[in-house]
């Protein structure tokens, strides 16, 4: 028979004992206890410090899934050494089901559906339970004493011969009219070190059907942005591009941003936008809690600016230690923002020297600003390079 296991902390890493009732009166036995990725030994009613365990974890870019009745699902993720967004895609269908995530001591639980945004659990516990009204089994505030708990072995879900005991919180529980579909949970890992990420799921009814795939961590794709977050889309339409801002799709593309994306001011998903009416390249988008709630238009369009440096006869010129200010306003025919730059493109007049230009999303230099290199002739757009130490390198 399972056996119910009660700690005197939220989790197994900030605990000091395991009990074996829920007065907390009689310790566990000696012996190794396990939350799926930390084990730690219990000696005489105190646990000592804890270990990781290595053997069992899915490689990042797998995807899992459960067909079960009621229960705990804990699944561990090896996130190699890369660093950057590691982007969670958790699909519910219509009977509700909580998530939640540990990486690095931390927990998440926001999550973003293509259907309907922003879902997220506020409770102590920080689980985030979605799925849909009609399949509500009347999980809101009911206690689950004996949740049979269940751990990822790289093929199926297999018994631990442990239960839990998990309370819903009304606070965590958001519930759609309709399927949410493959909500999206952004975690950073701005460090090689630690790599396991640890999911836990709860299905609190009967017949639960969901699936998870865990992406590697890779750096966000930017889009140029106004700096300043205006009250309204018509003030957004006056700022300027002055800056890159990063999202994480839900509806969008990489580098376009989409109503229920996520959005970030780094590209490892880290410090979310503030909220705020912003403008992009081709829209405005109103960001509420980190995520796209509204977007809209500029009417008429406004004009898309680079900023030029002086002309330099060698692209290995701007390279150096020398700084060139980039300060000269100017568009291309085709309205191309500083991401959108491509060879064959046209620059309005002024007609400028042929040669290399250092480029810029706002007026900077080359020795604070982020920057590219284009080579022009006749004011069309030849080639376009990045500095690379002090090589520049076609991009």
């Amino acid at each position: 028979m399972p056996t119910t296991y009660y700690l005197d902390g939220d989790t197994l890493l900030n605990s000091t004992t395991i009990f074996t009732d829920s007065a907390q009166t009689i310790c566990a036995a000696n012996g190794y206890y396990s939350d799926g990725i930390n084990s730690r030994e219990q000696v005489d009613c105190v646990l000592l410090p804890p270990q990781v365990c290595t053997n069992c974890s899915v490689p990042c870019d797998g995807a899992i899934a459960a067909v079960a009745n009621q229960g705990v699902f804990l699944a561990n993720y090896d996130l190699g050494s890369d660093t950057g967004a590691v982007i969670i895609e958790f699909s519910p269908a219509a009977v509700p089901d909580g998530i939640r995530a540990t990486y690095n001591s931390s927990l998440y639980n926001t999550l973003s559906s293509p259907v309907d945004g922003y879902h997220k659990g506020t409770s102590a516990d920080l689980f985030t339970y979605v799925g849909t009204v009609a399949m509500d089994c009347g999980i809101s505030g009911t206690t689950y004493p004996t949740l049979i708990e269940y751990q990822y072995d790289g093929t199926a879900f297999q018994a631990t011969g442990s239960t839990q005991s998990i309370t819903v919180s009304a606070l965590d529980v958001s519930l759609s009219v309709n399927s949410p579909g493959a909500c999206v949970m952004v975690i950073p890992k701005i460090a090689a070190t630690p790599t396991l990420l640890q999911l836990e799921v709860v299905g609190p009814c009967g017949s639960t059907v969901w699936g998870i795939t865990v992406g590697c961590p890779a750096p966000l794709s930017g889009y140029s942005s106004s700096t300043t977050s205006s009250n309204s889309s018509v003030n957004a339409c006056l700022e300027s591009l002055e800056t890159i801002y990063y999202n994480a799709p839900v509806t969008g593309t990489a580098g376009t941003p989409a109503l229920h994306d996520f959005v970030f001011v780094d590209s490892n998903g880290v410090q979310a936008l503030a909220d705020g009416w912003y403008r992009t390249t081709s829209q405005t988008i109103q960001v509420t809690n980190g995520v796209v709630t509204n977007v809209g238009v500029c009417s008429p369009p406004v004009s898309e600016y680079i900023y030029l440096s002086s002309v330099l006869a060698s692209c290995n010129g701007f390279c150096g230690v020398t700084n060139y200010p980039i300060n000269l306003q100017i568009s291309t025919t085709n309205n191309h923002s500083y991401l959108q730059v491509v060879a064959n493109d046209v620059l309005t007049p002024p007609v400028l020297l042929d040669g290399f230009y250092a480029y810029a999303a706002t007026s900077t230099d080359t020795s604070t600003g982020v920057y590219r290199i284009m080579q022009l002739t006749n004011n069309v757009v030849i080639a376009l390079y990045e500095c690379s130490g002090d090589t520049c390198s076609a991009i």
